[in-house]
C-alpha cells in the first residue's frame, strides 16, 4: 500500500475554542504501527501535542506491541480503540495496565450498550459520532455516560444546532468542522466593518499613503487600540511609548502591518467586542498550510510570489463564510492576483492554488482519500505534508493563546 497521509483538525471545548486535534491517518486499516510512529517523529508533532494533545485512533493490536508503546509512552495523545476490542480479553487487560501507568485510552462507540460495558479501568474517554449519538443514545444513556466520569468526544459535527445540542448534554469536546460552513443568519447584513478592513488592508498591501492609512484607523476605535497594543508590546520591541499612528505604522513596517490585518479580519470585531473569531485559528492553520505546502509543489508552479499568495489564498478562503456575502462579491472590495482570486470563487477549476485549497477543506471535511489523492497528484509527499501541518496548527494555536492571554 501506498505511504499513507495524515490529517490534523481542530477539536472544540464548548464555548469553542481549541481543546485538542484529531490526527488520523487516511486508512487506519491500511496504517501499520511503524508507519504510525515514523509519522509521528517525522512530522515533529511532539511539541504541539504538549500544547494541544492528540486525538488519535489505532488499531486495537498496537497497544500489544512494545515499540508502540515505547514510542508513545511519554506522550500526550489519546488513542482510540475501536468497539470490537471490548471482547478482546488481552487488549483490555493491556488497557488497563497503560491506564495505570497514566495513557489516556479512548473506546470508539458504535452501539449503544457498549458505553455501559466499558470500564474506567480502561479507558477515560467515550468517541462518537454526533448523529449516532442523537439517534440512538436515549436519556438513561447519557445519564449513565456523563454519572460515570467518561470524557466525551464527538465527531462529524457538521451544524451549529448539532453542536449546541451536544453541550447541551454535556459532550466536551466536539469536532469544529460545521465552523467552516455558512451559517443560516435568517437575513441578517453582511458584516460591513470587516469590508471595510479589507480595503484597509488592499490600501497596505497596493503601499497605499500613509495618511489615507492613518485616516481608516482614526475611523475605527477598536482597531485602533488594538493597533497602538501591538506597537507598544514586547514583541515589538517599542524604546518609547507610541502613542500616534504614523509611528505606529513606521514601526510595523507595512509588511507586518499587512500580516496583522490579516489575522486581524478573523481575530476581532472592529466596530466593537472583544471575543476573538473561532474561525481565526481555522482560516490561519489553512493559509500557513498553503504557504509551506505550495513551496513544496513539485513541479514548482509558475505564479508569482508563489508563497504570500498561497498564504492569501488559504487565509481569505473563509471570508464569504465570516461576512456572510458571496466570495464573488467580497472579492469586489479586495482586488488580488488572478490566480488567487480563481483559486477563491472556484477551486475545482482554480488551478494548483484552487487544487492545494480543495485539498485542505477535504481534509477537514473527512474526505481523506479525496484529499490524499490531490495532494499527491501535487507531488507533495506525505512526509511533507504532515509537518507542514504541524508547522501550521502549532502557529494557529499560538495565536489563539495570544489573544487569551491579552
Amino acid at each position: 500500500m501506498p505511504d499513507p497521509y495524515f490529517f490534523l483538525n481542530s477539536v472544540l471545548a464548548p464555548n469553542r475554542g481549541w481543546v485538542a486535534l484529531d490526527w488520523q491517518s487516511e486508512s487506519l486499516a491500511g496504517t501499520d504501527f511503524p508507519t504510525f510512529i515514523r509519522r509521528y517523529a517525522e512530522s515533529a508533532a511532539a511539541p504541539l501535542a504538549r500544547v494541544l494533545p492528540l486525538v488519535s485512533p489505532i488499531q486495537a493490536g498496537f497497544v500489544l506491541k512494545e515499540e508502540f508503546i515505547g514510542a508513545f509512552a511519554n506522550e500526550p495523545v489519546i488513542f482510540v480503540l475501536p468497539e470490537s476490542c471490548l471482547a478482546d480479553e488481552q487488549v483490555v487487560g493491556r488497557c488497563k495496565e497503560l491506564r495505570q501507568h497514566g495513557w489516556s485510552l479512548a473506546l470508539q462507540v458504535e452501539t449503544s450498550e457498549s458505553p455501559h460495558q466499558a470500564r474506567r479501568a480502561a479507558f477515560d474517554a467515550l468517541r462518537f459520532d454526533a448523529g449516532f449519538a442523537r439517534r440512538e443514545f436515549s436519556a438513561r444513556d447519557l445519564n449513565y455516560i456523563g454519572n460515570a466520569g467518561f470524557r466525551k468526544i464527538a465527531t462529524r459535527v457538521d451544524t451549529y444546532e448539532t453542536f449546541e445540542w451536544l453541550t447541551w448534554k454535556g459532550i466536551e469536546w466536539s469536532d469544529g468542522h460545521f465552523l467552516t460552513t455558512p451559517r443560516q443568519r435568517r437575513g441578517n447584513a453582511p458584516d460591513l466593518s470587516r469590508l471595510k478592513l479589507l480595503k484597509l488592508l488592499d490600501l497596505v498591501r497596493r503601499d497605499g499613503d500613509t495618511r489615507e492609512i492613518e485616516a481608516i484607523f482614526r475611523e475605527e476605535a477598536k482597531l485602533s487600540y488594538d493597533l497602538l497594543r501591538l506597537v507598544n508590546s514586547v514583541a515589538v520591541g517599542a524604546r518609547v511609548r507610541i502613542s500616534n499612528f504614523s509611528q505606529a505604522i513606521a514601526i510595523l513596517g507595512r509588511r507586518q502591518l499587512q500580516r496583522w490585518l490579516q489575522l486581524m479580519i478573523y481575530a476581532n470585531n472592529p466596530a466593537g467586542g472583544d471575543a476573538a473569531n473561532p474561525l481565526m485559528q481555522i482560516a490561519a492553520a489553512r493559509g500557513r498550510q498553503m504557504e509551506l505546502l505550495g513551496a513544496a509543489i513539485d513541479p514548482i508552479p509558475d505564479i508569482p510570489e508563489l508563497t504570500d499568495n498561497a498564504f492569501m489564498t488559504g487565509l481569505f478562503s473563509l471570508l464569504d463564510v465570516l461576512i456572510d456575502l458571496p466570495m464573488s462579491e467580497i472579492l469586489k472590495e479586495f482586488p488580488l492576483q488572478d490566480k488567487v482570486i480563481d483559486a477563491l470563487t472556484d477551486p475545482a477549476g482554480g488551478g494548483v492554488l484552487g487544487q492545494l485549497l480543495l485539498a485542505i477543506a477535504h481534509g477537514e471535511a473527512g474526505d481523506f482519500a479525496s484529499a490524499s489523492r490531490i495532494l499527491s497528484s501535487l507531488g507533495i509527499n506525505p512526509a511533507v505534508h504532515a509537518k507542514s501541518q504541524v508547522t501550521a496548527f502549532y502557529w494557529a494555536s499560538r495565536i489563539n493563546a495570544d489573544n487569551h492571554d491579552d
